[in-house]
């Protein structure tokens, strides 16, 4: 696998996570207990498969609308994603509703602006004004 790049989410991190979140936190397998499960807002994360079917994706991707919810698609097949959490079969969607000891909610949810940076948009005082307030010559 190649390592990806600084700021990007890797598949073994991912695994990772996955496998802590089945021993200790709760988890959903199924899209339809996933459906269930984000229709009563009690899903925290949906993680599904590259090859899941596009009207369960379109399912999910509804009910984003309706709340805050993290979708993440596994960049691998339904196959990979079941060994992942160490289960012998496919799973093409889960959610996760209690991460337990694991860090995936913050893995996976998207970053915040960090302080200083709107937009990309570097807004350093010192750049702008200079050292102490002085106005650059």
């Amino acid at each position: 696998m190649a390592k990806a790049k600084k700021g990007l989410i890797e598949l073994s991190d991912v695994n990772r996570e996955l496998q802590k979140v089945v021993s200790s936190g709760e988890i959903l397998i199924g899209s339809k207990e996933t459906i269930k499960a984000l229709r009563r807002k009690e899903a925290k994360i949906v993680i599904h498969a590259s090859n899941c079917p596009e009207e369960i994706k379109k399912v999910f991707n509804d009910e984003k609308e309706n709340g805050e919810i993290t979708i993440y698609e596994y960049p691998a097949n339904s196959h990979e994603l079941g060994l992942a959490c160490g289960k012998p079969y496919a799973i093409a969607s889960l959610c996760i509703t209690e991460t337990g000891a694991s860090e995936i909610l913050r893995l996976l949810t998207p970053k915040v602006l960090s302080k200083g940076k709107i937009l990309g948009i570097n807004v350093n005082p010192y750049r702008v004004f200079g050292v102490n307030g002085a106005k650059p010559r």
